[in-house]
């Protein structure tokens, strides 16, 4: 008996989908449960999971565009009727078809269900691993892989890899983000996909030339090859291109060394030293004030969100997606370092979804990690500002900058210079580098709250990685700690 895998509905208004990535090839034996191909929809790309075992066989190529309902892949009980099944001979099976559970449009579906029934894997099957040799493998390989990041954070499907194939988290120690695809790189499973000199992905889809891939000419210049833009990029284009039409759009930008901050960070251990969550905590607490950096300029009005949804562009290798920090005002530093470590883990799984990626209210574009120090971003569509955060780690001091893009029939220039020094004021806050270096050793030492007296060790114990001390300058005029029960008024 043969199965078949329909093309669901990933988002309300998109009718076809794009063939990002196939796992398997055809013939090849898929067990319940494997990721067998990334689909891409206007908002995302989804890894579809298979829901029954046996031989697939794919009915469309990587890059095709593909019609919501339409027979996406098939699966077979055996070799012998996927062959005589596909070569005519003997006599034909009749497909059972699958769709998503769901009758109606959904908008962010992560995984296909009960597309057929659950047969056993044959014990020849070339996906079959023993144990022993992927922990040996992953000891191998791990030994020769250098630890990057001062922090490890396990998806929940690597998690579950983890525990079905008896690995030590260990053996990944250092390597930030660990998804399914991280652990099986390691392993040597999987291996990165070399990128031809001309991608099949250029062509057009099989069944728009009569199974024939061809290149598209280019009206200008016929003798160069070309690429389709991917259903997300064009989303990008269009809302990059809105947020630009009519606008009279400028900006400012203001420079200083967080060198200081980071120090404050590594000696308090809060937010794996990383100044980005501080950044953006620092600027969900100063909109409350600007409610106008949180509107839109439309037909003569300016129209007003009343929130703070801040849209995070993040880019880690499979497309640039804008995640949004829902309510950040209302959120502590370390509660925003974890939202944006789940976000770039599930970016990294394809399990964003469409209410992930919409509503934002904001939009911010951190380059600071790639050394450039200055960039200028693009307002997003129905929005007023962007804030691009640059910044050079190989410079001393390590300078950063912050970018504000602002629309001029909404902002003015004096009050988004207010905007910048008030944001740059309170993160420069933060810093110890102002200290004499001996009073600064003796204040890290003994560090309490001003108010509550609550000294770092305590807090640490009581809130865990949530403490937080900040540090403020008095009534006084000098260097004081308050933490961040305090701050928060409880």
């Amino acid at each position: 008996m043969k199965y078949e895998l329909l093309v669901p509905r990933l988002n309300t208004n998109d009718d076809e989908v794009d063939v990002v990535h196939w796992y398997f090839k055809d013939r090849e034996y898929v067990e319940k449960g494997q990721e067998i191909v990334d689909l891409e929809s206007s908002k995302a790309v989804v890894s579809i999971e298979s829901e029954t075992s046996g031989y697939i066989s794919c009915c469309f190529q990587k890059g095709d565009t593909v019609k919501v309902g339409v027979p996406l892949a098939v699966f077979y009980t055996s070799l012998e009727e996927l062959d005589a099944d596909l070569q005519g001979n003997g006599q034909r099976t009749e497909a059972v078809s699958y769709r998503p559970s769901q009758a109606t449009p959904v908008e962010a579906p992560t995984q296909l269900v009960a597309v057929g029934q659950n047969h056993q894997s044959p014990a020849t099957s070339s996906l079959s691993v023993q144990t022993p040799s992927l922990a040996q493998d992953a000891i191998a390989n791990h030994q020769k892989l250098q630890p990057t990041f001062t922090f490890t954070r396990f998806s929940k499907s690597a998690q579950e890899y983890i525990q079905q194939h008896q690995l030590d988290p260990a053996l990944f120690e250092g390597m930030g983000l660990v998804s399914v695809e991280v652990i099986e790189t390691v392993l040597g499973i999987r291996q990165p996909v070399a990128t031809p000199a001309v991608d099949p992905a250029f062509a057009l889809p099989s069944h728009l030339n009569n199974g024939q891939k061809v290149t598209v000419p280019s009206v200008t210049n016929p003798g160069l090859r070309s690429e389709k833009v991917s259903k997300s990029k064009q989303l990008e284009i269009s809302l990059l291109t809105a947020g630009q039409s009519g606008g009279i759009n400028s900006s400012l930008t203001l420079q200083f060394n967080s060198a200081g901050i980071r120090q404050t960070l590594e000696e308090m251990g809060s937010l794996n030293g990383q100044v980005l969550p501080l950044i953006l905590f620092e600027l969900a607490r100063l909109l409350e004030e600007y409610p106008a950096f949180t509107a839109y300029y439309e037909a003569g009005q300016i129209f007003y969100y009343d929130r703070i949804d801040l849209g995070l562009a993040i880019d880690l290798g499979k497309g640039l997606k804008v995640p949004v920090i829902r309510n950040a005002n209302q959120l502590s530093p370390a509660e925003i370092l974890e939202t944006v470590t789940d976000f770039a883990t599930r970016y990294l799984e394809n399990q964003l979804t469409v209410e992930d990626l919409t509503g934002s209210t904001i939009t911010i574009s951190d380059l600071s990690n790639e050394k450039i120090l200055h960039f200028q971003p693009l307002i997003n569509q129905n929005q007023a500002v962007i804030l691009g955060i640059g910044g050079d780690s190989t410079i001393e001091g390590y300078p950063m900058t912050l970018t504000l893009v602002f629309d001029h029939r909404i902002l003015a220039g004096r009050e988004v210079a207010l905007f910048l020094n008030t944001l740059r004021d309170r993160l420069l806050s933060y810093q110890l580098a102002n200290l004499p270096v001996a009073q600064a050793t003796v204040q890290t030492q003994t560090i309490t709250c001003n108010r509550c007296l609550i000294d770092l060790d305590s807090l640490y114990q009581k809130f865990g990685k949530d403490a937080l001390m900040h540090v403020h300058v008095n009534d006084k005029g000098q260097t004081a700690y308050i933490c961040h029960v305090c701050l928060g008024g409880f």
